[in-house]
């Protein structure tokens, strides 16, 4: 299957976390692009530790058990409001 699949969950979390692998995580407040990283005032912090990487690997694990899929349909039922937000915010975001 091609193309992209998202998945939600009824309360949403503002903290970005990344698993790297065995013993490496990041977790903060930035999204992953540059505008966040060199504009934006906020935080991310690498964690080279394989206790700690196992714990957010099991926080992963209860937050993909809580998701679900969210379907085309969804997307599309979405409001007009809501639906001109984001265009005019893919508007408004820099060219990378």
């Amino acid at each position: 299957m091609k193309g992209v699949k998202r998945w939600g969950r009824a309360a949403e979390r503002l903290l970005k976390v990344m698993l790297v692998d065995a013993d490496t995580s990041a977790i903060g407040t930035a999204n992953f692009d540059n505008r966040s990283f060199r504009l934006n005032f906020e935080i991310t912090i690498e964690v080279r530790d394989a206790d700690f990487a196992r714990e957010v690997e099991t926080l992963f694990l209860q937050d993909f058990a809580d998701s679900r899929l969210s379907s085309a349909k969804e997307l599309e039922a979405r409001s007009f409001p809501v639906r001109l937000a984001v265009r005019v915010a893919r508007l408004l975001a820099p060219v990378q």
